[in-house]
């Protein structure tokens, strides 16, 4: 054995059950993912010690019949998704300060942080990012209902705060915190990721119609609602339409938006692209083709892929060492 692989046995043995497991699952098999993952799996975010900021919960179970998500079959370095997140930024900043390396550094860190607490890609969580702020962590728009600040949805992941009168939020998994806590980079990719995982795991809804008897020995049918089994459309419709997905107007193709980027930025990390390319990512329009992950169709996903693709960074070198 080797001193480093003897260093690392050492570590390991002194996590504990619950980090060992966690290491297990999300399956280090590349000596350049350990150091990355190996952090995420025992690092909590600066801002995570805050009083406002979320706090670590339990890791979600993996089911035998659910595959492993990406992050865990290819497992990306810290370097090879810190140099893609500089690169990618450089091409669709528009006219947003360019970041340098150390910030991507810890943007990257982050990203694989959250993804191996929620078994999250960093594909998908980084393409989020892409769609929600054209990777600028200072944007943000604000509701405003019968002249009153309402909401504001903001940061690297477009996460929603509907505010009080305080300027803390009042909804979902950011109840309490305050809005600048929100809008800090970390803090808010750990945000993203945990919605995109809630709605994996059974946060979204819908309604069916169900036949039963009633007290005469009638049938009679009713509504119920049921965790959405996501026939129609990508799990991530959700972190855009809330609970329950539309099908109906632009909204409909939030999913295949998103998955196109999904497997534009998986395929320049070298990362495994089972999830998007297995996935029905939307519903589809009569008389037209049925979209696909590797075909955008709307001009600024067009563009947005193509950026992507011309990204220069270190992963294709590493990709290339892993097979020598």
């Amino acid at each position: 054995m080797s001193g480093n692989a003897a260093g690392f046995k050492i570590a390991q043995s002194s996590l504990g059950r619950r980090t060992s497991a966690l290491l297990s699952r999300i399956g280090l098999t590349k000596t350049c993912g350990v150091a990355a993952v190996f952090t995420g799996a025992i690092a909590i975010p600066a801002a995570a010690t805050t009083a406002h900021a979320p706090q670590v919960g339990e890791e979600p179970a993996l089911t035998n019949n659910a595959p492993l998500p990406e992050a865990s079959q290819n497992p990306v370095s810290e370097d090879c998704l810190a140099s893609t997140i500089c690169a990618i930024k450089d091409r669709i900043r528009w006219r947003a300060p360019a970041w340098k390396h150390d910030f991507c550094q810890k943007i990257a860190r982050a990203i694989l942080q959250s993804s191996a607490r929620h078994q999250i890609s960093p594909a998908l969580i980084l393409a989020v990012m892409i769609n929600e702020s054209d990777m600028n962590e200072k944007t943000f728009r604000t509701t405003v209902r019968n002249g009153v600040v309402y909401a504001k949805d903001g940061g690297l992941m477009g996460i929603r705060c509907i505010v009080d009168k305080q300027s803390r939020c009042t909804n979902g998994h950011v109840r309490g915190m305050a809005w600048n806590d929100v809008m800090e980079p970390t803090t808010n990719i750990e945000l993203g990721a945990r919605e995109l995982a809630h709605y994996r795991d059974g946060g979204g809804v819908t309604t069916v119609t169900v036949r039963t008897r009633d007290n005469g020995n009638r049938i009679v049918t009713r509504k119920k609602t049921v965790p959405c089994p996501h026939k129609t459309h990508a799990y991530w419709a959700h972190y855009n339409h809330g609970p329950r997905y539309i099908d109906r107007g632009p909204a409909r193709h939030y999913p295949h938006r998103i998955g196109v980027l999904y497997y534009a930025v998986a395929r320049i990390l070298h990362a495994d692209t089972t999830e998007v390319t297995t996935t029905r990512l939307t519903v589809n329009d009569p008389g037209r083709r049925p979209r696909t992950f590797d075909r955008p169709v709307e001009a600024r996903y067009q563009k947005l892929c193509q950026a992507i693709r011309e990204s220069q960074s270190a992963c294709a070198a590493e990709a290339t060492a892993s097979l020598e």
